[in-house]
């Protein structure tokens, strides 16, 4: 086989002694002139002409993209940072981030964004479940999933906003998807026993609350006295972390305009009342003293200052264990709200609203448990109704 000659260009091609390289005429975008453009770095003289080919073809379209030098990670640095960060909530962000820093660049980053391929991502996302990180153990089938949906995003924006890609290659690779958990949140007679064990603790109409509306602990925990009308709560807040940072969001998940308002019970009512009193009574005694903070929140400290968004979650497990009550997450109380509507006949769309979901599709996957449940007696039902 002869030796390509150095620097000897044929049909727009050439060897340039490491490597092979092709020409392309470009239109400038103001004058419209064209002037040659090379690029190069292929390994093979097939190589590069297959490149020029297909440049050829999305100039023709309109298609073609400059090659940029930049890498994947001063894009996602830039993208995250300048460019999407305001169109996000703090704990998003925040999220976003620690994604793009602790597996994005690390992966992925030193790939010029040009240059990432299909194959690249699909060794990354394999690496990502199969290699043991710093805490000793793989990544979760879910974390893969979404730092995946991170990478997807940005690389849409290249190409349908900054017009530095032509596709997305992130599309063209499936992401592994996490195994769905069943909730098994307690049943009724479960949820008695606990509450009636947590009746002398001052946080028991939280768990009280959470349990007959389905309320999100951050929720609850954003939850003003002027968010109650009397017959029902308005949830429109919600207190999370982002990082180390306690943030207040001026929205919820779900309802509308990030905001819902959801029915009570009488003896809940009364039970709100009361627990205002209890709290009007503390505010009274330190008041004296010039100890009480009046932050209008609904569930707060001795000195009216904002529950610790982890002391909920504390005292649910303590309370739990004091009574011998099989282990659950708080966010299972939520659950447990779900499911009894649902097994009672609740419709799907009434139980959204009341969750905060905005698609009663996701009402219905989380909980496809229970209709398959009902599945099994709905033409017996259906039987009795016509022969009664």
């Amino acid at each position: 086989m002869a030796r390509p000659v150095k620097d000897k260009v044929k049909n727009g091609v050439v060897f340039t002694g490491k490597s092979w390289s092709y020409v392309l005429r470009v239109p400038d975008s103001v004058t419209g002139k064209t002037k040659p453009q090379w690029i190069g770095g292929f390994d093979s003289e097939k190589s590069a002409k297959l490149a020029r080919d297909k440049a050829r073809v999305l100039l023709a379209t309109d298609n073609y993209v400059s090659p940029v030098k930049v890498t994947l990670g001063d894009y996602l640095t830039t993208w995250i940072n300048e460019v999407y960060a305001s169109q996000l909530k703090p704990t998003t962000l925040y999220d976003y981030k620690r994604v793009i820093n602790a597996y994005l660049l690390p992966g992925l980053g030193s790939i010029k964004l040009q240059d990432l391929r299909p194959s690249h991502i699909q060794s990354f996302y394999t690496d990502l479940l199969t290699i043991p990180n710093k805490a000793g153990k793989p990544l979760s089938p879910r974390t893969v999933e979404k730092t995946g949906a991170v990478l997807r995003k940005a690389l849409n924006y290249a190409v349908n906003t900054d017009g530095v890609l032509t596709t997305n290659p992130a599309v063209k690779v499936p992401t592994p998807k996490g195994n769905g958990s069943i909730p098994t949140p307690w049943s009724l007679s479960e949820l008695m026993t606990f509450l009636d064990s947590a009746k002398s603790h001052r946080l028991f109409f939280y768990f009280r609350l959470s349990a007959f509306t389905g309320a999100r602990r951050g929720e609850l925990l954003a939850l003003r006295w002027s968010d109650f009308d009397g017959t029902s709560i308005n949830l429109n807040k919600s207190r999370t972390k982002a990082g180390n940072e306690v943030v207040e969001q001026n929205s919820t998940k779900g309802g509308t305009n990030g905001q819902r308002r959801v029915p009570l019970d009488p003896e809940t009512i009364e039970l709100f009342k009361a627990h205002k009193k209890r709290q009007l009574e503390e505010a009274t005694k330190l008041m004296e003293f010039g100890a009480w903070n009046n932050t209008g929140y609904v569930f707060v400290r001795e000195d009216g200052l904002p529950i610790d968004l982890h002391t909920p979650t504390h005292v649910f497990i303590k309370l739990s264990k004091r009574v011998g009550l099989r282990p659950i997450r708080l966010h299972d109380l939520r659950h447990l709200h779900a499911t009894e509507l649902l097994r009672l006949g609740e419709p799907l769309h009434v139980v959204a609203q009341r969750l905060g979901h905005r698609d009663a599709m996701v009402t219905a996957t989380v909980y496809a448990h229970v209709t398959d449940q009902q599945a099994e007696t709905a033409s017996g039902r259906f039987a009795n109704a016509f022969n009664a």
